[in-house]
């Protein structure tokens, strides 16, 4: 959860006229007093109610079993953000998609939400297979009259011409390419493009839903680049199933936020073109005022265009339901992360916004196998960092926070009014970076979910636990890194050359 520069001024407020013990971080629409919240077991406070099913964000369908799994909210028993997973589903298959309600077989109702990045919807699986049985049974018919030949002619031919003439081997059937109008058709439910465009000419296309930014104004979007000889179309695609493939698919931030905008352009420029450029995504273009045909869109909104992940490290733990990464692929993420922020510390820059939700996986489709390698044998070697536009000059002031991933120094600031006056430090990277790999080996976060964490690491009695952590070298890397005196942890060279690295064979440097 992120926390903006205007709710951190609220919060400071509410801490400064009533106790440091009162502290929560709140959502941007304000701060909701305890009278209109429910009250469960746990002593945590969740919102009221709403009216209809229980609600399952960044969900998955499991076809094997037939059964949802992700995160619930407005559920009478279950507290909210809980993961659960549901009992077989009664409703058509198929037909399961985002804003639909389902029923399983025990009678519960639920209504999915936006599914889990980089999972399947069995709807849109359905339609795209259906578009192409229709493709393949129109080639098939053109082929079959492309082939057709003529009836042999009965006139009695010369003695001289009865000689047998060797037959030409019959042309390989060619798939056909369907009309403009069918192509654009067929694109649309092969992609799920909303038919908006943003950029100049209608450059890019929007396709599916777009994710929020946490706790900002930005949407995600997934896009693809028009064809610029078949607007509408993406480049590469022809209609064929061959040309899927050829497709390039971009990621698409669309926010009214200009400065915040304009600050993560810089922010990109800045870290990849010093002397370390890290592991980030490639930045391909920045549009502030992008036209669109989109009117809420149309010049309000800026663009920043980036390399596409298939899913982030935090959906990752999610499909592989709390199982932690392993071996290969564990010390990849852990060496990307660390790459990220040699770059950033480089550039005399401090990140602050460092957690599993801003790494995510390029050019590698093959999540339900890195869901199964339970030793992480297969690695991942396409791990690469996302979301810059917190990133602030070292010796400057936050301009916001996640709890989990804040220092305890930066708590205790915090409960004492004075966030806004703190000064970072590259110790507050370290200290993420520990909570991350933690995560990452453990397959849970340090803290649980709902839990005051500023609270927590602030009290006289908070010692920090590694010891679920079963790679020893791991584990002491991690204790550094989380050290309540940000003068003991390791600036990023001393992570970088820790042992855990060095002497695997399978370090952060190439050579």
């Amino acid at each position: 959860m992120r926390v903006s520069e205007a709710v951190l001024t609220a919060v400071i407020s509410v801490v400064c006229i009533h106790s440091a013990a009162a502290f929560a971080p709140t959502p941007a629409a304000g701060i909701i007093s305890s009278s209109s919240r429910r009250q469960d077991s746990s002593n945590l406070f969740c919102p009221p109610l709403q009216a209809g099913p229980p609600i399952i964000n960044s969900w998955r369908y499991d076809s094997s079993k037939g059964v949802i799994s992700g995160v619930v909210s407005n559920h009478p028993t279950i507290s909210d953000g809980e993961q659960i997973t549901t009992s077989p589903i009664k409703s058509d298959p198929s037909a399961i998609n985002e804003n639909l309600v389902v029923q399983t077989k025990s009678g519960s109702k639920y209504k999915l939400s936006n599914a889990a990045w980089g999972a399947s919807i069995p709807a849109v699986v359905e339609a795209q297979k259906k578009a192409k049985e229709v493709a393949a049974a129109a080639n098939k018919k053109a082929q079959k009259q492309q082939t057709s030949r003529k009836a042999p002619s009965r006139q009695i031919q010369p003695a001289a011409a009865a000689v047998a003439v060797k037959p030409k081997p019959a042309a390989k059937p060619v798939e056909q390419k369907p009309a403009p109008a069918q192509l654009l058709k067929l694109a649309k439910s092969t992609f799920s493009l909303t038919g908006t465009t943003v950029g100049r000419n209608g450059k890019y296309l929007l396709a599916g839903k777009p994710q929020q930014s946490s706790g900002r104004q930005a949407q995600i979007w997934e896009a693809y680049e028009s064809d610029p000889n078949q607007p509408g179309v993406p480049s590469g695609y022809d209609g064929t199933n061959a040309s899927i493939s050829k497709v390039k698919r971009v990621t698409i931030k669309l926010s009214p936020d200009i400065d915040r905008m304009r600050l993560e352009d810089s922010n990109y420029n800045r870290v990849q073109s010093g002397l370390f450029s890290g592991r980030f995504v490639n930045k391909i273009e920045y549009i502030p005022g992008v036209p669109s045909s989109d009117r809420k869109v149309d010049g309000q909104c800026t663009a920043l265009v980036i390399e596409a992940g298939e899913y982030d490290l935090k959906a990752l733990l999610s499909a592989r339901k709390g199982m932690p990464l392993r071996g290969r692929a564990l010390r990849d993420a852990a060496a990307s992360a660390g790459q990220c922020i040699q770059a950033v510390h480089s550039s005399n820059l401090v990140w602050t916004d460092l957690k599993t939700e801003n790494f995510i996986v390029i050019g590698n489709n093959n999540l339900n196998e890195e869901v199964n390698d339970m030793e992480g044998k297969m690695g991942l070697p396409g791990v690469k960092g996302i979301d810059l536009e917190s990133v602030i000059p070292v010796r400057n002031n936050p301009i916001d926070y996640t709890p989990e991933a804040a220092p305890p120094e930066f708590a205790r600031a915090l409960l004492a009014g004075e966030a806004r006056e703190f000064v970072l430090d590259y110790s507050y990277d370290m200290w993420s970076l520990g909570m991350m790999l933690y995560e990452l080996s453990t397959g849970s976060p340090y803290f649980k979910k709902g839990s005051n964490v500023a609270k927590t690491v602030c009290s006289d009695n908070f010692t920090v636990d590694v010891s679920s952590v079963p790679d020893a070298k791991l584990r002491d890397l991690i204790e550094n890194c989380l050290s309540l005196d940000p003068r003991k942890r390791p600036d990023i060279t001393g992570f970088l050359l820790h042992p855990y690295f060095i002497t695997t064979g399978i370090g952060p440097f190439s050579f």
